[in-house]
């Protein structure tokens, strides 16, 4: 039997990883550690996406040794904050923030530190094997799709939004998000891309808001949105009443996931689909992924990390349920 590449054999291939690998490792030896022993068990095609997607930091947020530097040291700040929220979350069962205007507050109106968690979140598509597997479900299910009109809530990134528009690069695009810094780490992204914006308009405003104007769309996305906000149902209502027959709903969010401006608490996958189905959606096809290697019945006792993601249709058959306003 032949012998599969070594992660030095893989990394020789994509240099400019080897590169981002290599200055997180500096930053920290133990994410060096966490991160090789990860590679070990990754094919070619995830090799073949760190290096493009490496490709493009480097033209970005990776230019000069200074913002290599900043961006790795943002990756491990998220990390560590990430795991400080966890250790609290386990011993309380709470998240942190209970409200979404003191998360705009704290995080998303703080421009450095919200282009600083923007990066490290960006960087985690290379290093959390679950997030990675997320953007494969979306990659491979918009191609699928055949959207003319499309809204995403939430750019972040713009990891997304790069993807939407490589594959369907005529897609008349809103992008639509809180923080104006979230829009121009989505700019530079998109640019270094190579991904053409002239179809995309990049609105700044609240998607609650009722001021916000918008007209149906047949593809909608919302990456790591719901659990962001106080009112979860009021925002999946919102996002149905936008949807055009026949159209589509990607959205992706978690269960038992704390961090710095989570706010809407998820307990177990089922919540989430609780919650769909309330608000008047079919799952045309989910993702489910524990953080862990627990067996699922002990997810929610043990409050076990799981991402989620989903495409979703109007449901054929029913309404939304009736909201109780007792």
């Amino acid at each position: 039997m032949e012998d599969l590449p070594t992660v030095e054999e893989r990394l020789a291939t994509a240099p400019s990883f080897r590169g981002v690998v290599n200055m997180v490792g500096a930053t920290n030896p133990l994410q060096r550690k966490r991160i090789r022993a990860m590679l070990a068990s990754r094919d070619a095609s995830y090799f073949e996406f760190a290096e493009s997607m490496s490709r493009s930091l480097e033209a970005t947020f990776m230019r000069e040794p200074d913002d290599a530097r900043a961006a790795a040291a943002a990756y491990d700040e998220l990390c560590f904050e990430i795991l400080r929220e966890q250790i609290r979350f386990r011993k309380t069962g709470v998240y942190r923030l209970d409200d979404a205007a003191e998360a705009n507050d704290t995080v998303y109106a703080d421009p450095i530190r919200m282009r600083r968690y923007l990066i490290g979140l960006l960087l985690t598509y290379l290093f959390w094997p679950n997030h990675y597997e997320l953007f494969r479900h979306f990659r491979r299910g918009i191609a699928a799709l055949r959207p003319r009109r499309g809204l995403e809530v939430g750019a972040g990134h713009g990891l997304f939004t790069a993807e939407l528009m490589r594959q369907h690069p005529g897609l008349d695009l809103t992008v639509l998000d809180i923080s104006e810094s979230s829009l121009e780490v989505t700019r530079a992204f998109l640019a270094a891309f190579d991904v053409a914006s002239r179809t995309i308009r990049f609105r700044l405003a609240d998607f609650m808001g009722p001021d916000v104007d918008l007209p149906e769309f047949d593809l909608i996305v919302m990456g790591e949105v719901v659990e962001h906000v106080n009112d979860a149902e009021g925002l999946l209502r919102r996002a149905r009443a936008l949807l055009a027959p026949g159209g589509t709903l990607y959205l992706t969010t978690c269960a038992n996931c704390p961090a710095a401006d989570h706010i809407y608490y998820f307990g177990s996958p089922a919540d989430i689909r609780f919650l769909l189905d309330r608000a008047g959606f079919d799952v045309v096809e989910e993702l489910v992924l524990p953080a862990e290697a627990v067996p699922v019945e002990r997810w929610e006792a043990e409050r076990i990390t799981v991402n989620y993601g989903a495409f979703l249709r109007k449901s054929a058959e029913r309404e939304p349920a009736a909201v109780d306003l007792k």
